[in-house]
């Protein structure tokens, strides 16, 4: 397995002959940091102050610390997708950017995040502070997350997908004073993510926030929270940096940014790397990633640890642990296997007015559906509501059999009274799902109200586009097929 000079594990192939940092025992004497809020350093950890914006920076050029991107905060959008880069052609793009801390004090509402592939943020409606974020509220309890867009400074736009504050069971506590704990922002290009959507890229950009509880007893353990994907419709003033409205960032970058407006709050990094990667290849594709010399009982078990998280993480086209016929998988790694945008609106109330429709699914007709041999780990789909809807009953999603039998509910519910009156996807996490969809199989959102003036309304579009599968009302316990498709984002 290969790993950091720490043990900790790449999570990722590095990109052949591309950039790969590890911070000095003294920090302050590396050129690749800008050492802003710092108060102690030496021994491989060092300690930072965050009163009021504090932004130390990770620069794989450190000439770049007084530079800017071309163009500066005129820095035109269009230009640097044609170009790729923003400040020279081997700026890292495809990254993860990986530490050990320790959350100590002063996090009670501010926030934490970590950022990159970005330039300079100066002054107000400077177009080279484009970048995408991870946010994370250490002082709540339980800790939540969130994805961000940066498209200007100052300009954040909430990822629509994912949401506000989003949290997850592995870490059910408070980071603040929880002691050492692992954060991985991880940040890649999809080649052709977002083909046919009118942007002027057709790569889409993946954002991915991976964590360790316990990195000092098992520095092995990384656990990859959420996954989110800027395909487009994430943003709307692109344009005044000469770009799309909702603009794809697929650019490379030399800077990336650790930062906080915590007023008053200390954070302790052990760890801290930057390593360029290529999510495109195996370890054992790239002479970069050697295997580790054996160690006596342990070899074979860290090799087959390896190659079965390898394949979790990429994206392929086909899986290299698939096997032949049904059920052989065909996977593809983390990423969609059905998605379709929300073009109108289903009610849902178990209601006379609206046929009683409390589910609307997408079913698996045959072998050759892009649902067979998948095993969804993720749903998305677009959830509003109409008046005001008490908080219970709560929305769910499930995967149902050809009898209708109920073969996994997810463990992710929402109380539809915080729903807005627009669409916005909501995660159902399907993370402990084992069942791979065979012919017969429906996954779908539900809701049991039964008012027909306060309810609920999920998405679907009137294109009958996607082969072999197809659209379900659930109404009154009969599955009533539709010309259609469900609006939804299905994850394997």
């Amino acid at each position: 397995m290969p790993v950091d000079k720490w043990g900790l594990p790449f999570l990722y192939p590095s990109k052949p002959s591309g950039f790969f940092w590890e911070q000095l025992d003294d920090i302050t004497k590396d050129s690749h940091f800008n050492p802003e809020g710092i108060t102690s350093s030496g021994g491989g950890s060092f300690t930072v102050h965050f009163s009021g914006p504090t932004s130390p920076d990770i620069f794989s050029d450190p000439a770049f610390a007084n530079t800017n991107s071309i163009g500066g905060c005129g820095m035109d959008f269009a230009a640097t997708v044609k170009r790729g880069y923003i400040y020279k052609p081997n700026d890292p793009r495809d990254v993860e950017l990986k530490m050990i801390l320790n959350f100590q004090n002063g996090f009670s509402s501010d926030g934490f995040s970590i950022s990159g592939n970005t330039g300079k943020h100066s002054g107000s409606g400077c177009c080279s502070g484009f970048d995408y974020m991870l946010n994370i509220q250490p002082g709540s309890n339980p800790s939540t997350f969130r994805f961000r867009k940066e498209m200007w400074h100052v300009d954040y736009i909430t990822d629509p997908v994912t949401g506000e504050d989003w949290t997850h069971p592995s870490v059910n506590f408070k980071l603040e004073g929880h002691g050492n704990v692992g954060l991985c922002y991880v940040r890649y290009n999809k080649k052709d993510g977002a083909i046919g959507t009118g942007h002027n890229t057709n790569d889409s950009v993946i954002i991915e926030a991976w964590f360790n509880p316990d990195p000092d007893n098992n520095p092995l353990n990384w656990i990859m929270l959420k996954r989110t994907e800027d395909k487009g419709g994430w943003g709307s003033s692109g344009d005044k940096c000469g770009g799309d409205k909702d603009q794809i960032g697929t650019w490379a970058g030399p800077k990336y940014r650790i930062k906080s407006n915590a007023s008053s709050a200390n954070i302790t990094f052990k760890h801290l790397s930057l390593r360029e990667i290529d999510p495109t290849l195996s370890f054992t594709d790239n002479p970069d990633n050697p295997p580790p010399p054996d160690q006596p009982g342990t070899s074979t078990e860290l090799q087959g640890i390896f190659e079965f998280r390898n394949d979790i993480n990429n994206v392929r086209d086909t899986s290299q642990c698939a096997g032949a016929g049904a059920g052989g998988g065909g996977g593809s790694g983390n990423t969609t296997f059905y998605d379709e945008a929300a073009t109108n609106d289903k009610e849902l109330s178990d209601s006379s007015t609206f046929q009683h429709r409390t589910g609307v699914l997408e079913g698996c007709d045959n072998s050759s559906s892009v649902m067979f041999g998948k095993k969804l780990i993720q749903l998305d789909v677009p959830l509003k509501k109409v008046g005001s809807p008490s908080a219970s009953p709560t929305v769910g999603a499930k995967i149902l059999d050809s009898t209708g039998a109920t073969v996994y509910t997810s463990p992710t519910t929402f109380d539809p009274s915080t729903f807005t009156t627009s669409f916005v996807y909501k995660t159902f996490d399907f993370s402990g799902n084992t069942h791979t969809f065979i012919t017969g199989d429906y996954v779908g959102v539900f809701w049991t109200g039964t008012s027909s003036t306060d309810y609920v309304k999920c998405g679907y579009t009137d294109a009958d586009e996607v082969l072999n599968t197809t659209y379900y009302n659930y109404e009154s316990g009969t599955f009533d097929p539709k010309s259609r498709e469900f609006g939804c984002r299905m994850w394997q």
